[in-house]
């Protein structure tokens, strides 16, 4: 079965390197934000909808792009049969998203080695990939970084539940979202599995290998559950 992947706050398909190395035997589609236009989740979705094709598929959302799977489900596109949530949340991750939205980030800062290792990736990353994350960083359209980040400081869940299975990749060392947001999830889903993974917030970077197994684990299931 398809798996289509949406990207974290990034919005390119550049940090799924190690994710996609680890899942050859899957078929994996990918996908790029809009990087033209309004950033907000209601737009996002509406841009992306057509992308997702009509062939069945599972829908992956990464951090920031968690909500946005979350809606894009929703709409009941055709072909969707579950939803992976990696390293995300329905509510506003952290409260100092209002602030950190003004503030500057300049790009030796935010990707100075330490930090990153710190709140990002984990002490024991490897080195190619703390390198691939840095050069990401340092690529991005500063309003557009900041775009998004208004659309997280002012997120709240959608009414509406999930009425297909979802699977929530919860990484336990995570820095940057709070644990109730992380866990408000099982509030609006019928059907949620939770894998609880000892890494960082960017666990599919970190720990791609453990992410893969889980992933395939769960795409089994469902291709059991439909026959």
């Amino acid at each position: 079965m398809r798996l289509v992947l949406l990207p974290g706050l990034n919005g390119s398909s550049n940090l799924f390197a190690p994710l996609l190395d680890a899942l050859r035997d899957v078929d994996c589609q990918p996908l790029a934000l809009p990087d033209q236009g309004p950033q907000d989740y209601a737009s996002l979705a509406d841009r992306l909808l057509a992308e997702l094709g009509h062939a069945p598929f599972v829908l992956l959302g990464e951090s920031f792009s968690g909500p946005l799977a979350f809606r894009l489900a929703l709409r009941k596109p055709e072909g969707l049969r579950a939803v992976i949530f990696a390293a995300t949340f329905l509510t506003r991750p952290s409260p100092f998203l209002a602030l950190l939205r003004h503030m500057p980030m300049p790009p030796a800062l935010v990707t100075h080695a330490p930090i990153l290792r710190a709140l990002c990736l984990g002490r024991d990353v490897e080195d190619a990939v703390l390198r691939r994350v840095q050069e990401e960083i340092r690529s991005l359209d500063q309003a557009l970084v900041r775009a998004r980040l208004g659309s997280l400081a002012g997120l709240r869940a959608v009414q509406g539940r999930l009425a297909v299975p979802a699977l929530q990749l919860w990484p336990q060392q995570d820095r940057l979202v709070a644990a109730r947001a992380g866990g408000s999830l099982a509030a609006h889903c019928d059907d949620l599995r939770q894998v609880r993974l000892d890494g960082p917030h960017f666990i599919l970077q970190a720990r791609p290998h453990a992410c893969a197994q889980a992933i395939r684990t769960f795409l089994a299931d469902m291709a059991k559950q439909q026959g």
